[in-house]
């Protein structure tokens, strides 16, 4: 698969812009961006309308962000398998792939002109397809481009897709990340939970800020019981096949190898400036670790889908069940919080990898 397949499904549109980027962007200037008033004076937000999810015809930027030639450190690839309780190996962990593109994504979303404010978005899901391995020290572009507004009975929600590129242009994973804008007149067209895109789960090109729903991202506002599209009630929790027990220093040392220091994964005192009880752990830490334990094959081509459901407080507990079925070349993980007293047991987080090409 090529760069630029794709990109003609947004027919009517204009040409898509490409902004090259000298280097990977910091998260501490684009958290900075993020807070600076100006960047959320809604009336001035996005080219169709008013910001916000209730304001009118919002429209997302027709731009993407590039970054060439960037390498796969070494010593971060290192650190994140050990994070994740893995060996290191010369196969990169996907989750560094995210880790990689996702400031650049942040970046394009703390624009002026995009419609919504970075903090206060909520991570839904998140996709990424795999089409080959990538090694320790090589050399990748990264592409990220916002896409799909649609409504939401919440509000809206879009993906954030970032394309990693090998050197002469060919796709090698495509992450998709779905983000939910609370507010405005609920959308009953657009059920919760609604599956991504079409084009997202063939891992097309098309023409992060939040760190999840379970962990409400950066949002400064904590998912509901069914923002992903599932009742609380409706959970039935299986059998734990083991718990994790993490640490009040959980989202530092996330954070000290992702980069993302987003100040309500740090500490409780943090959190508490941004309306959160306690420090939340990071949705793509629950993911990563998941992935882990689950041993993929990473000589494979693979998908790697998460849904995100409930924050996982720090410090805290949380139970695991994985399960794989071989005929399919699945594993799947489901996180949640067990019962206490009158309430009920809370789904955290689901993950599913899928081996493909076998």
């Amino acid at each position: 698969m090529r760069a630029g397949q794709g990109a003609a499904a947004h027919a009517g549109r204009a040409p898509e812009q490409v902004k090259d980027l000298s280097d990977v962007p910091s998260f501490p200037a684009i958290y900075a961006a993020a807070l600076d008033p100006r960047s959320r004076l809604g009336g001035k937000r996005g080219k169709g309308g008013k910001g916000g999810a209730g304001g009118g015809a919002e429209t997302l930027p027709n731009i993407a962000y590039r970054v060439r030639k960037v390498r796969i450190d070494a010593e971060r690839a290192r650190d994140f398998d050990h994070l994740m309780g893995g060996p290191a190996t010369d196969l990169v962990h996907p989750g560094v792939l995210h880790v990689l593109a996702f400031p650049v994504s942040l970046a394009l979303m703390a624009r002026r002109d995009f419609p919504f404010p970075l903090l206060g978005l909520v991570h839904l899901r998140n996709q990424v397809l795999q089409h080959r391995p990538v090694k320790v020290g090589d050399l990748v572009d990264v592409e990220c481009r916002v896409r799909d507004l649609r409504p939401h009975r919440k509000g809206r929600t879009f993906e954030a897709v970032s394309t990693i590129l090998g050197e002469d242009g060919e796709i090698i994973a495509t992450d998709v990340s779905t983000y939910l804008v609370k507010g405005g007149k609920p959308a009953a067209a657009e059920p919760s939970g609604t599956a991504p895109s079409s084009a997202a789960s063939a891992g097309a090109v098309p023409s992060s800020v939040a760190s999840s729903a379970e962990s409400a991202g950066a949002t400064g506002a904590n998912a509901s019981t069914s923002v992903g599209g599932r009742s609380r009630r409706d959970f039935e929790p299986p059998q734990p096949t083991g718990r994790w027990v993490l640490g009040a220093d959980t989202g530092r040392r996330y954070g000290a190898v992702s980069g993302d220091v987003n100040p309500i994964h740090l500490s409780a005192v943090t959190a508490k400036a941004f309306g959160f009880p306690s420090a939340i752990a990071h949705g793509m830490y629950t993911a990563s670790r998941a992935f882990t334990e689950a041993r993929v094959d990473l000589s494979k081509p693979l998908r790697w889908d998460v849904t995100f459901d409930a924050p996982v407080t720090l410090p805290g507990s949380v139970l695991v069940a994985f399960e794989d079925d071989p005929s399919a070349g699945t594993a799947r993980c489901v996180g949640w919080k067990p019962a206490r007293g009158e309430k009920g047991p809370r789904r955290c987080f689901e993950v599913e990898v899928t081996t493909l090409g076998r």
